[in-house]
């Protein structure tokens, strides 16, 4: 009996060191999702996510996260639900605002928000578009209203325009800690995630539609972190090839979420393909989505010199972190047409001496005739 035990005792330990091992064998982020399904399954943090609905606003409260580590974009701890406005009653909604802040985990005591990595919101495209008989657009695009990022805590859309929903309709909101700079404790924060809304009882707006452009750059698949080559002279490191690695049409590897080495740098991207503009479009609002140590992130009209937007990013001195990344705005807006050629240029100054990550990509909204039309057909 006794030497069965031994057997059992010595077998569970083996267990553990293997578990451990393997533990610590992950990146950063695969650690976290274990870490954080321990938390939630044994009750040690909160893991229900909360609504608060206001007359003009949803607030949605994020479960617990657990700061115990650096945490660079995409690696802390994250949670993910779909969520309705109001499943009580089918009311059009326009959403019209996005703000994120982090708070404590009692909700008492606002952060800062250099815990925010992203919130991203996005909607289901198959019941979005079956409500108003628009099926032609399912699987059109990627179905992301916007995101809130680290430096730009909230926006407005402009003024009498915003995105129509409808108050039982399901939401996708995912929400992402970040820790750029903390490495002598280990606290818990929650996300705090608000969306401004205009009842269309109350005054009918008008629809814009968003879309995502981002830029990538090319990597060999058969050797993905070598860099640059001859043959490839503008391939880049990619942080990984699971996420955030797409084909372009010729079956060529890209990444949108690359390596930066220690110094300046230049990028540019023909964003003329991911933009699809039919025939021409009236651009509204854009929000960017940068990393830390991102100087300079602009749209240029290529066709005729034009930049459309020049985003100036503040990064903080004495820290790690964007401090603002400014948005654009313009009721009147500024036209865009097919047969124009768009690039997205950025630069970038790496002060340290080490390797960092970067991503940039634009959340844009501009108007949508098509949903302008069905809304005044409809009557709603």
């Amino acid at each position: 009996m006794k030497r069965r035990s031994k057997f059992i005792l010595i077998f569970l330990v083996l267990i553990l060191v293997g578990g451990f091992i393997y533990f610590k064998s992950l990146k950063t982020r695969h650690q976290e999702l274990i870490k954080s399904k321990v938390f939630y399954t044994l009750g040690i943090v909160d893991s229900e996510w909360k609504t608060e609905l206001t007359d003009n606003s949803v607030t949605f409260t994020s479960p617990t996260f657990v700061i115990s580590n650096i945490y660079k974009s995409m690696e802390g701890p994250k949670s993910d639900q779909y969520l309705m406005i109001d499943d009580s009653k089918e009311e059009l909604l326009w959403l019209t605002s996005f703000k994120t802040n982090a708070v404590s985990s009692d909700e008492q005591r606002k952060m800062s928000n250099d815990f925010v990595c992203h919130t991203n919101f996005e909607y289901r495209d198959a019941e979005h578009y079956n409500r108003w008989n628009m099926t032609e657009r399912i699987n059109s695009q990627y179905p992301r209203i916007t995101s809130i990022s680290n430096g730009v805590e909230a926006f407005d859309l402009p003024d009498g325009f915003g995105f129509p929903v409808f108050s039982n309709e399901r939401l996708f909101i995912n929400a992402q800690a970040l820790n750029h700079n903390i490495t002598d404790s280990t606290f818990n924060i929650k996300h705090k995630i608000k969306i401004g809304f205009t009842k269309n009882s109350d005054k009918t707006l008008i629809p814009l539609q968003p879309k995502t452009v981002f830029m990538m750059f090319p990597y060999d698949p058969q050797n993905p972190f070598e860099g640059p080559t001859e043959m490839l002279p503008n391939a880049c490191i990619p942080v990984e090839t699971k996420n955030h690695s797409y084909l372009d049409n010729d079956g060529n590897a890209l990444s949108g979420h690359w390596i930066i080495t220690p110094g300046k740098h230049s990028y540019s991207y023909d964003t003329s393909q991911q933009l699809q503009i039919k025939d021409s479009i009236r651009l509204h609002q854009i929000t960017s989505h940068l990393h830390p140590f991102a100087d300079r992130f602009k749209l240029k009209d290529k066709t005729t010199g034009e930049v459309i937007y020049d985003c100036k990013s503040e990064n903080f001195t004495d820290k790690i972190g964007l401090k603002n990344t400014p948005s654009f705005s313009n009721q009147k807006g500024i036209w865009m047409y097919k047969d124009h050629t768009y690039e997205m240029l950025l630069e970038v100054d790496n002060i340290t001496d080490k390797d960092q990550e970067m991503m940039a990509s634009m959340a844009i909204f501009y108007y949508d005739a098509d949903m302008d039309h069905k809304i005044k057909e409809l009557k709603l």
